[in-house]
């Protein structure tokens, strides 16, 4: 189980930790051999941190290595908020548009909502509702009260309305679907929502 430092020191050093080990995977496979998901455990980290320039500087980094990388949800989280944080708002909401596709659960959750679990194909289990259970309390707990409402603005909007009810109808009908070729097809329409 992943433990989140409580002090700004030693958050300071797993990021060092952390870095210095995915340093190491590149050096010695000439790629990253991350089956733990450092790189998405050092975005909780640097968003509790809450330094900019160094969450910027992650960013990038992660960008350039990690340019196909489908990420998760609360690694997605974060990604918003710090981009939220430093006046990306484009991006941010863009990235939270991932988030609530990535896990139609977390969003809701987060704002203190009921969640209901749609009855629609889930392709892993970082789609399930029971994930969002995952999400560590040091993260929730630095999310202000201007990010929440930030987040429920987008989420309630017409344009996240109609991209979540346009990927749903796809993913209900992924679940039914058993050729092979009109899966094919209704992965690759979800995969263009958000182009």
């Amino acid at each position: 189980m992943f433990t989140i430092p409580d002090t700004e020191k030693n958050l300071k050093s797993k990021i060092s930790s952390y870095k210095s080990a995915l340093k190491r995977e590149k050096s010695k496979f000439g790629w990253y051999n991350d089956g733990g998901g450092k790189r998405y455990l050092l975005f909780y980290l640097y968003f509790i941190l809450n330094q900019p320039d160094k969450s910027e500087e992650y960013i990038t980094w992660y960008e350039h290595e990690f340019k196909d990388d489908i990420g998760e949800p609360i690694q997605k989280l974060c990604w918003a908020l710090m981009l939220y944080r430093l006046d990306k708002n484009t991006k941010a909401k863009l990235k939270l548009a991932e988030l609530m596709l990535s896990n139609l659960y977390l969003v809701p959750k987060l704002l203190g909502r009921k969640i209901d679990k749609y009855d629609m194909w889930h392709f892993s289990n970082y789609q399930d509702p029971e994930y969002v259970e995952e999400t560590p309390l040091e993260i929730v707990s630095n999310i202000s009260e201007n990010e929440l409402s930030w987040m429920e603005e987008n989420y309630d909007s017409l344009n996240f309305l109609k991209l979540r009810k346009k990927y749903v109808e796809i993913y209900k009908k992924l679940l039914h679907e058993d050729k092979l070729n009109e899966r094919k097809k209704l992965t690759q329409e979800s995969r263009k929502l958000l182009e």
